[in-house]
């Protein structure tokens, strides 16, 4: 976010749970505790870690933020009356904060939504080969959008395709699809 330390700011505890809703809304997604911790992490001068896991743990308390498991990891997001105190009280955060976590969650978003839906795992099988396993999450429901799973010969390989993952994702999505999904709405509207 800031990297400028002439700007420090010490935030109150209400102010703290303030600034973390403002997260929430401006990065428009359920965010996991990982993803969170990274955005406080980026700028030390929001508040310290203690202090942003006592205000998550309170505006959760108080349901302003919902967590809860999908697809077995833990997701927080914004609720409707999280929205509602924030449009009361956003003005308590200083300008030159909000700007700051607009700049970065504007920078961000992206990537860690990436981070978060495009998922991969891989494991060595009996004969030495790798097994990869590529997810696409999806945080609106209790099941993947996609998991594949793919054989490669080496762990050499199964990191190279770990690394491409994130970048690959929704055209491998849309391309299978679009060829085992929709493929089949066609033929059968030719019937």
């Amino acid at each position: 976010m800031n990297n400028n330390r002439s700007t420090y700011f010490v935030a109150d505890e209400i102010t703290r749970k303030i600034i973390l809703l403002f997260i929430f809304e401006k990065m428009e997604i359920p965010l996991s505790e990982n993803t969170l911790s990274e955005i406080i992490m980026s700028n030390p001068d929001l508040m310290s870690y203690m202090d942003y896991r006592e205000a998550l743990a309170k505006i959760v308390d108080v349901k302003f933020v919902v967590a809860k498991t999908v697809s077995g990891d833990l997701m927080y997001q914004l609720a409707k009356d999280g929205r509602d105190c924030l449009a009361h009280f956003w003005t308590k955060i200083p300008a030159s904060i909000r700007e700051s976590i607009i700049k970065y969650t504007d920078e961000n978003k992206l990537r860690m939504k990436r981070s978060q839906e495009y998922r991969i795992d891989y494991f060595k099988n009996t004969d030495g080969t790798q097994t990869v396993v590529f997810m696409i999450k999806d945080y609106t429901g209790p099941h993947n959008l996609m998991e594949l799973k793919l054989r490669v010969p080496s762990r050499a390989d199964a990191i190279r395709a770990a690394a491409r993952w994130k970048d690959k994702a929704p055209e491998v999505f849309e391309y299978i699809y679009n060829h085992l999904v929709e493929q089949e709405d066609h033929e059968n509207a030719t019937v």
